[in-house]
């Protein structure tokens, strides 16, 4: 097989770079036959920080052969300024965008840093931390009282991914989630759990390659029973048919992130916060 190519790509923004790192992950993964290596530089809100990286972008390319893909999320033109004038391959996602907006609209933008993640609707972000107490107060099947407070309720064996997801769903959607753990003991009972009974309509099931699922119990409990290929296939088994039994819909998490598995939960649900 051929080597792998290498190759390496900056994130910079002069504020968090949530949304340059975003843009960046999703255009790079469509070239998988090249390993990425990718660094972050937020904050970068100087000339003096932009030029220590231009100096190290220089130093790269003298040392490898090729300059790194720079990806930018910047506002101010005297930064993007300093980039512009290294001759480098620069992906500049305000300029890409926000000029033809501007154009297309008649009305110039903002050019406000941070707008995008700052705290434009007190009420939602409150809402959102609200969410995300509640995810930890009910996490792994604690408070079960709440459950009727909830908007979800998670539903799996152990390490699948229900904590991830649970927060994501809070964090990102303002959704009210709980999420409960399917024990070796209620599986072989092979019925709901009498705490989700009465909340059929809020579940949802994540299920999980069983030997994905083994390779993840192994490095934290290698030894145990819990952690063996048998007991991971008879769960994953069981649950499964749980899941089909009593008409809750569930999704294989194996080769998802967690931004997909929540974006799959909201889409397969059409959750919307009650609170």
């Amino acid at each position: 097989m051929p080597n792998t190519q290498k190759r390496t790509a900056f994130i910079v923004s002069d504020r968090t770079g949530l949304t340059a790192e975003a843009m960046a992950h999703s255009l790079l993964s469509q070239f998988p036959s090249i390993d990425f290596h990718m660094e972050t530089f937020t904050f970068v809100d100087t000339v003096g920080k932009a030029r220590k990286l231009v100096d190290r972008c220089h130093q790269i390319q003298q040392s490898s052969g090729m300059a790194p893909l720079i990806f930018l999320t910047m506002v101010n033109d005297d930064l993007r300024a300093v980039f512009d004038e290294t001759g480098m391959e620069i992906f500049d996602l305000f300029r890409t965008f926000i000029g033809p907006m501007e154009e297309r609209l008649g009305v110039k933008s903002s050019h406000t840093i941070g707008k995008s993640h700052g705290v434009t609707d007190e009420k939602a972000y409150t809402s959102r931390i609200a969410a995300v107490h509640f995810a930890l107060q009910t996490d792994d099947g604690m408070d079960l009282e709440h459950y009727r407070q909830a908007d979800l309720i998670i539903v799996g064996v152990s390490r699948c991914g229900k904590t991830p997801t649970s927060l994501y769903l809070s964090l990102h959607y303002g959704l009210y989630v709980s999420n409960y753990p399917l024990t070796d003991h209620e599986l072989e009972k092979k019925e709901l759990p009498p705490a989700l009974q009465r909340h059929t309509d809020k579940l949802f099931g994540l299920t999980i390659d069983p030997f994905r699922l083994l390779q993840i119990r192994q490095q934290r409990y290698q030894g145990s029973s819990y952690s063996t290929a048998a007991t991971c296939q008879r769960e994953i088994a069981q649950a499964e048919a749980l899941f089909r039994a009593n008409g809750i819909p569930w999704l294989n998490t194996t080769r998802m992130s967690v931004e997909e598995i929540g974006a799959m939960v909201v889409n397969r649900t059409r959750a919307e916060p009650s609170v």
